[in-house]
């Protein structure tokens, strides 16, 4: 078998072994298509992956890679992995993560997996563990959530509607370097222009295919769909200026600062040609969801989740799995409760009934920081502390006390300077 040893090669193929530079360049997927097709027409269905040098790993690299290798699998082909980290098998490249088989996990901890989904219940279930984990690590200005929420709802849909395979794959991760959140989607179905070749409208390639597929109201079927998902993503994105790629049957989309390409040519398997879609949002930008999808609010389910009869949102720290007695626990909320506020900017109740204590360092992160985030008059007219016992309330106020005094004296210190 002829060695891949081309200098600018990110994955290198030598006999059976398949060497990987890294995870986080996008050019791998591409490098490792063209080694993968470069191994079956030796007809050699026994590989072995070695992954000495990867220490990271982004989703629109590890995502396809592993859809690929596991229905590479389902073909005959078979897979042995060297020097796996033990972050690496928790990403689940090796093997994805079943959503059916595995729903406490993707309660806990949905980030940073390789997920396949089989159903609309799967989609269900992972879109409001993905929000319900963004909106407690990180805090998203108005409209990102609920944007990214509405996308990724129909960009999970379209690949269990117009695919022609009953299941897909999907990653995501927080960057708080950058400030984004990026998600990858995977399939190893007929691809974007073969669903649209039998449509009204008859792309003349792959390309073209994908231009018409950014655009509102085009879908192979109007009896399945309204042609509403990579439309509406394309809108999200472009509103919040991030970044888009769509690759499928050999072209590739993209979408950087509001300036669309097309990239033809673009590498792919002898077969299940698939569609992989990658787009970062920039969550300290604020998105427009009417302007951006032409004067359509969707509701917000986890907002009214949390609404009473009267309208009235109620925070329940007692039902909270991370309890009320770490720091970490009390960031975490902190991060939900502002991001509940930045989506419906209305006030919040925070009820401790059933708590007889609580933490200082956990009542430091949540109210003592939310004092110091508002201000003590713009937290009173936000936050509602309800049902706080003697003990939870004296804790509370000597944490309040000593935030607002490090407050002071800092912004003293910077005066003398």
């Amino acid at each position: 078998m002829k060695n891949n040893n081309k200098k600018d090669s990110l994955v290198k193929l030598d006999g059976n072994e398949i060497v990987f530079d890294n995870l986080a360049k996008p050019k791998v997927v591409i490098d490792f298509i063209n080694v993968i097709n470069e191994a079956l027409k030796s007809n050699n269905k026994n590989l072995i992956l070695n992954f000495k040098t990867v220490t990271s790993s982004f989703p629109n690299v590890c995502l396809p890679i592993a859809g690929m290798i596991e229905n590479l699998r389902l073909r005959g082909i078979n897979f042995e992995f060297y020097y796996l980290s033990e972050y690496l098998k928790g990403l689940g490249i090796k093997e994805p993560f079943k959503v059916s088989d595995n729903k406490a996990i993707a309660q806990k901890s949905s980030l940073d997996k390789v997920w396949r989904f089989d159903s609309a219940d799967d989609i269900y279930l992972l879109i409001n563990s993905f929000v319900d984990e963004l909106s407690r690590v990180i805090v998203c200005e108005r409209g990102v959530l609920e944007g990214f929420e509405w996308s990724i709802n129909e960009v999970l849909d379209n690949v269990l509607q117009h695919s022609g395979k009953s299941f897909g794959y999907v990653m995501g991760q927080v960057h708080p370097g950058t400030k984004h959140f990026v998600f990858c989607v995977y399939d190893t179905g007929q691809g974007i222009y073969n669903s649209l070749l039998n449509s009204i409208h008859k792309p003349k390639n792959p390309g073209e295919a994908l231009k018409l597929a950014v655009k509102e109201g085009v879908t192979r079927d109007k009896k399945i769909g309204q042609g509403n998902g990579l439309w509406g993503l394309h809108q999200i994105v472009s509103e919040n200026t991030g970044q888009l790629n769509i690759i499928s049957n050999s072209a590739c989309y993209n979408l950087i600062n509001n300036i669309d390409k097309i990239f033809d040519h673009i590498s792919q398997l002898e077969y299940d040609n698939g569609c992989i879609v990658d787009f970062q949002i920039d969550y300290s930008k604020e998105i427009s969801i009417s302007r951006a999808l032409g004067g359509y609010e969707p509701v917000n389910m986890k907002i009214e989740s949390l609404e009473d009869n009267t309208g009235n949102i109620t925070i329940d720290l007692h039902s909270k799995e991370s309890g009320v007695g770490t720091r970490k626990s009390g960031e975490k909320i902190r991060n939900e409760l502002i991001n509940v506020y930045k989506q419906s900017g209305k006030s919040i109740t925070l009820d401790f009934s059933g708590i007889n204590i609580i933490s200082s360092s956990f009542a430091d992160e949540l109210i003592g920081k939310l004092v110091t985030e508002f201000g003590f008059y713009g937290f009173n007219n936000i936050i509602k502390l309800k049902n706080m016992g003697p003990s939870v309330q004296s804790i509370v106020q000597r944490s309040v006390a000593q935030r607002m005094m490090e407050s002071f004296n800092a912004k003293n210190e910077g005066n003398k300077s």
